[in-house]
């Protein structure tokens, strides 16, 4: 039985689309009212903070900006791994409770609980997700140290899989399309939970995602698969991951660590 697992896939929930004719370059009617607050979706940048777009980027550049020292990188993954480890432990701990101090079950994974707003979900998606915030927070912690002003958590992309270009969008983007009511625009982008790069987000040079199994697995957890009928279907998360930026995305996974 696969195991139950929460991530986090795009800058906004990504419900399914149902019409073939959703496309990324296309501006939806409450963006043309509101054209200010969409412009990083509608291939367009604000003047006063100039993005840059992944696919603009020559060849010869990014082989150069994706060199990550391999020293450097075993620093970085040793301590994304110990985020990890220490995020579930931490989580459980604050649940001991609820699993009479054991390590839930596949069925207590299952059961529904509802959280402080009332929202009603599964134990797995409230544990993951009190483990994917501790992990960032630990995550911004050590990154601070190892590699100040080369990585971002949670950054924005858009990536166009029929023309294969990528564009960041800003968190200023992102919650100005929030705040305006157009936070229905960031369907379909991707959100990696860490992404080392030569100083900014479209320069990547590793990518890691953070996954959290409720009970005690033995193998990773996959990447999640995009349903029919989602404007990525029948892709799966990794494999946008690595179309987008260019590099292999790595899985972090409590008590396997690595997964790549």
């Amino acid at each position: 039985m696969t195991a139950l697992v929460w991530t986090l896939a795009g800058c906004a929930a990504t419900p399914t689309l149902g019409t073939s004719s959703y496309r990324f370059d296309t501006v939806s009617s409450t963006c043309r009212q509101r054209p200010e607050t969409c412009a990083a979706l509608a291939g367009k940048e604000f003047t006063q903070t100039p993005g840059l777009t992944v696919a603009t980027m020559g060849a010869s550049v990014r082989e150069t900006l994706r060199a990550l020292e391999r020293g450097e990188q075993e620093r970085i993954e040793e301590a994304l791994v110990r985020c990890a480890e220490q995020s579930r432990t931490e989580v459980l701990l604050a649940h001991r409770r609820d699993f009479a101090g054991q390590t839930p079950t596949r069925e207590e994974c299952k059961q529904m609980v509802r959280d402080a707003s009332g929202r009603s979900l599964s134990r797995a998606m409230q544990l993951g997700m009190e483990m994917h915030a501790a992990a960032l927070s630990c995550a911004a912690r050590e990154l601070s140290s190892l590699r100040p002003g080369g990585y971002s958590l949670e950054p924005c992309y858009r990536h166009d899989t029929q023309n294969g270009g990528t564009k960041v969008i800003t968190e200023a983007d992102v919650q100005a399309l929030k705040q305006s009511g157009n936070g229905g625009e960031l369907q379909g982008t991707l959100v990696p939970d860490v992404v080392i790069h030569a100083g900014h987000p479209a320069q990547a040079q590793a990518v890691y995602d953070f996954k959290f199994p409720c009970a005690n697995v033995d193998e990773a957890p996959p990447w999640r698969k995009y349903p029919k009928g989602h404007c990525h279907q029948g892709l799966h998360q990794g494999e946008l991951y690595e179309q987008a930026l260019g590099v292999r995305a790595v899985r972090i996974v409590p008590r396997l660590g690595i997964v790549r």
